[in-house]
């Protein structure tokens, strides 16, 4: 089985909308049953809801994280992933610096789908744009996918 662990802040906008999207489109595929996917944030506190607002804005591109509940990111998590996509190279080096045993598996999300790194904003830090940002991630994702597909199933 292969694991996917999708990171971003506070694992209440970004990596849970990435996380629920290519697990839709795992299901569309016909591939779920041989892949595991989970996300988690690098600064926040395991067990918060999601904000409402999330919830209905993915809702409205099709992606349903009601329910989603926080996680912290930890080593065992990262043990466990074969591959870990982050949403800003921040997370990146910090996951790096602090787990340098998953210095391999840690992945820009931008770059692995558009082979163009750069950062995807925080929808929680920018409430203005957060429509835009989490359709501009919803589509990254589900255009991408086969990018992540090729790169887990060589890891």
């Amino acid at each position: 089985m292969t694991s996917i662990l999708f990171v971003c802040t506070g694992n209440l906008y970004r990596s849970p909308i990435a996380a629920e999207t290519f697990r839709e489109r795992l299901v569309q595929d016909g591939r779920i049953g041989n892949w595991q996917v989970s996300s988690a944030g690098t600064w926040t506190t395991s067990g918060r809801k999601v904000p409402g607002d999330a919830v209905e804005i993915a809702r409205s591109f099709g992606v349903n994280i009601n329910g989603h509940m926080t996680r912290m990111l930890d080593a065992q998590m990262l043990e466990d992933a074969d591959l870990v996509l982050v949403m800003e190279q921040g997370h990146k080096e910090s996951i790096q610096v602090e787990f340098p045993f998953a210095k391999q598996k840690v992945h820009l999300l931008s770059q692995v789908l558009e082979d163009f790194a750069y950062d995807i904003p925080d929808p929680a830090s920018a409430r203005s744009e957060a429509r835009e940002i989490i359709r501009d991630l919803v589509e990254m994702v589900r255009a991408g996918c086969g990018n992540i597909y090729r790169i887990a199933e060589s890891v």
